[in-house]
Parts: C-alpha cells; sequence; structure tokens
C-alpha cells in the first residue's frame, strides 16, 4: 500500500512539457491575390467616418448605393476599413434602426468580404471594401457599426470620428435616407 502512495505521489510531481495556450492562435490565411475587389480604397464620394475600434482597426467610411434608398428595392452598403495592428478573429455587426423609434431592425452580422477575408488574415495598412445587400423598409435608418466575438463580447470603440458612441462600443455612423 505504501509502495503505491509513493508511486502516485512521485508521478503527481512528473513535469509536463510547457504547452502553449490555446488562446495564442495561428492566424488565418488568405490568397491576397484573390482579393483585388477587397482591397481597395474607399471612392471619393463615399462618406467619411474615420472611427476607431481597439486602436486596431478604422471605419474610414461607407457607401450606400443607390444614394438614398428605395423602399422594397434591395440596397448594397460598403463599409471601407483600415486594419491599423494584428488583429484576432472579429465578426462585424451592423445594426439598421428604423430612424422613426419604431424599434425595427435590420440585423447583419457578418464575416468580411462574405468569409474571405477574416480579420485575423488583416495585415496593418490593408484598407478593405465590405459589402453586403439588404432590403429596406419605408424609413430611414440609422446604421450601427462594430465588431464583435463569442456571445457579446464587442472590440471597444476607442474613437467615434465623425460618428457617435452609443455607449456600447457600437458607433452611430450615420442615418441612410430613403428616396421620396
Amino acid at each position: 500500500m505504501r509502495a503505491l502512495a509513493a508511486a502516485l505521489i512521485c508521478t503527481a510531481c512528473i513535469e509536463r512539457p510547457f504547452e502553449e495556450p490555446q488562446s495564442a492562435q495561428e492566424h488565418a490565411q488568405v490568397d491576397r491575390n484573390a482579393l483585388r475587389d477587397v482591397l481597395v480604397p474607399p471612392p471619393s464620394d463615399a462618406t467619411a467616418v474615420g472611427a476607431a475600434f481597439g486602436n486596431s482597426v478604422e471605419l474610414l467610411a461607407y457607401k450606400l448605393e443607390p444614394p438614398q434608398m428605395v423602399p422594397g428595392q434591395r440596397a448594397k452598403l460598403t463599409l471601407y476599413w483600415r486594419c491599423r495592428a494584428e488583429l484576432d478573429r472579429w465578426h462585424i455587426f451592423v445594426h439598421l434602426d428604423d430612424a422613426t423609434g419604431s424599434g425595427g431592425r435590420i440585423h447583419a452580422e457578418h464575416d468580411p468580404a462574405g468569409g474571405r477575408f477574416p480579420t485575423d488574415a488583416w495585415k496593418a495598412g490593408d484598407q478593405i471594401a465590405d459589402s453586403f445587400s439588404f432590403l429596406p423598409g419605408a424609413n430611414p435608418l440609422l446604421l450601427f457599426v462594430g465588431l464583435y466575438t463569442e456571445g457579446e463580447n464587442r472590440l471597444a470603440l476607442t474613437s467615434a470620428g465623425r460618428g457617435r458612441d452609443d455607449g456600447n462600443n457600437r458607433l452611430l455612423a450615420g442615418t441612410l435616407p430613403i428616396a421620396r
């Protein structure tokens, strides 16, 4: 019995080799040549924003096509980002809230460039065009933007630029108008 106890004690003292923690993940690998449509600066007619998230990524601007939404017709919104520093994997969220205060919201949570260019593959200096389409209703929409990981963990909004911080690490970037 004593021999068994001694063996257990000795086994418990054996050091195990150092293992890298799970949080030190490898960054995504992408074919940057296949991203020529994504790695572009904002056009001159985009709405400038200049908001920073976590001092790692900046929302340079956005562009709505058509420039005024037509109720019931698809609209395209392109967000123009600039990577300032290496990032972990974040997802983009867009909340398009009814500007009349009705409580209506269009959710547009997504991975950048339709999942082709995750944020952990971005390099400092990259300018990224991230487009998606949605179906607007009859009212103007408030454009809220941010980045999140699993659950409610959001990347800190460190500078609102020309937008407004809503206090929840969510940027109010502007209002998307309706054609009348």
